[in-house]
């Protein structure tokens, strides 16, 4: 068969057959998540809910990475600049909050703010995922750090209920055509796969194959290994030609340890085969931007992700999704609605440089969510590449942008039957779009 060069990037959109929750699903789960005002009823995360919606932004603006965002801005605005001076960050300098009688709800075990300390939440009441504070962090900004682990808990519980391992179905109709289907791209290229799922879906319906496909970590040359296993950084950066699948947001099977082998406050993310929630460790922070603390979390959501994108190994597997695209000849782009800038500019750059690149994209509600012009804003309005008016190809499949963007207005499934019936009516010719 003919090598061609391919990548494939999954958004939400893609694991959705295999009862990923939708948006709308984890937003009313972040509102029923976390701690509750000093009320003791309202959730903080409803209050910043409807505080958001009382000022003027719209439902559809307001979403679960909203809510987790701005409580990543209090985490900021209550953080030190800098911590061994214990000067107050920027934010806080300059503006006063409001709402801190509100929604400040938690006390000091011992009431004195001293290394080592321990939160209380709500005030006065033993918190059972309270960790002491040695790194100097302020105790408001330690009660937002504990506030954003309990909310992470709740997602990254609901990415192990729908693709536990030994829960996923891999004689179900999605996996057998999932497989069928990346089996019949493997003859022709390497499997350069990457998510902005946290869930790893894909490489456990490809192991089932017998397919080995590596995603950062060396986990499968230690299957027995229960513990914590260290990213392969060279091996994410040196490999072009290997079958990946990379998790550019994290994933559910990743854990933060917040020392280091020495016990230095040098947070980093392992893999681990049986999940841990992120309540279950010692909140860990960094500064990336000076006076701007960022959590370091197992998952990205919320809007500080291109900070995030800075960490190890985010890091290398952006630079692996952005070399790939600089140099594939096709890109599928499977339920992602373009809303990540450091996602876009490595698909803006890519377009920018890679005169022969086409991407293919999935998803059943492009032209009804004007997507159309999403990508031509965001993607190719710096390229010779123009949006007119698009060639209807047939019912479902549109070609955009002078031949480089072909759309398939289709649910992934449909997607890959209209395939796989091609290829195997072509009898077993090349697998195109």
């Amino acid at each position: 068969m003919e090598k061609v060069r391919r990548a494939f990037l999954f958004g939400a959109g893609a694991a959705l057959e295999w009862k990923a929750p939708r948006t709308s699903e984890l937003t009313d789960l972040v509102l029923n998540s976390g701690f509750r005002m000093c009320d003791n009823q309202t959730r903080v995360t409803k209050f910043i809910y409807q505080t958001l919606l009382n000022n003027g932004y719209g439902e559809k603006d307001v979403n679960f990475e909203t809510i987790i965002s701005a409580i990543e801005e209090l985490i900021v605005y209550y953080s030190d600049f800098d911590s061994s001076r214990h000067i107050q960050s920027m934010h806080k300098c300059l503006f006063q909050s409001k709402f801190n009688e509100e929604i400040l709800n938690f006390s000091i075990e011992g009431g004195e703010a001293k290394h080592g300390y321990v939160l209380e939440i709500p005030k006065g009441v033993k918190y059972n995922y309270a960790r002491n504070s040695y790194q100097n962090e302020r105790p408001e900004q330690y009660y937002f750090e504990h506030l954003l682990a309990e909310i992470l808990n709740d997602i990254c519980a609901a990415v192990i209920d729908y693709s536990f391992e030994r829960k996923i179905d891999v004689q179900s109709e999605s996996s057998k055509s999932f497989i069928e289907w990346m089996m019949l791209h493997e003859k022709q290229t390497s499997l350069r796969l990457y998510t902005l799922n946290y869930d790893r879906i894909p490489k456990i319906l490809l192991k089932s194959s017998g397919l080995k496909i590596f995603e950062g970590f060396d986990c499968d040359r230690d299957e027995s290994s229960d513990y914590n296993i260290r990213s392969n950084v060279i091996r994410i950066l040196s490999n072009g030609d290997e079958h990946v699948y990379y998790n550019l947001h994290g994933s559910a099977n990743w854990n933060v340890e917040d020392l280091d082998f020495n016990q230095f406050p040098n947070a980093e993310i392992f893999f681990t085969r049986f999940q841990r929630l992120p309540g279950n460790n010692t909140p860990a922070s960094i500064q990336i931007e000076k006076g701007k603390t960022l959590m370091i979390t197992n998952i990205v959501t919320g809007y500080q992700k291109a900070q995030k994108a800075m960490i190890s190994p985010f890091k290398q597997m952006q630079s692996a999704f952005d070399r790939d695209c600089c140099f594939v000849d096709e890109l599928y782009i499977i339920g992602y609605s373009f809303g990540d800038e450091h996602i876009n500019v490595g698909l803006r750059t890519a377009f920018r440089h890679n005169q022969n690149l086409k991407m293919i994209i999935v998803d059943p509600f492009f032209m009804k969510n004007d997507l159309d012009l999403a990508v031509s804003v965001k993607i190719f309005s710096s390229t010779d590449k123009h949006m007119v008016i698009p060639k209807k190809l047939d019912e479902n499949v549109h070609l955009h942008f002078d031949g480089s963007s072909i759309v398939y207005t289709m649910t992934f499934k449909e997607f890959r039957e209209r395939q796989l019936n091609t290829f195997n009516k072509a009898a077993g010719g090349i697998m195109t779009p």
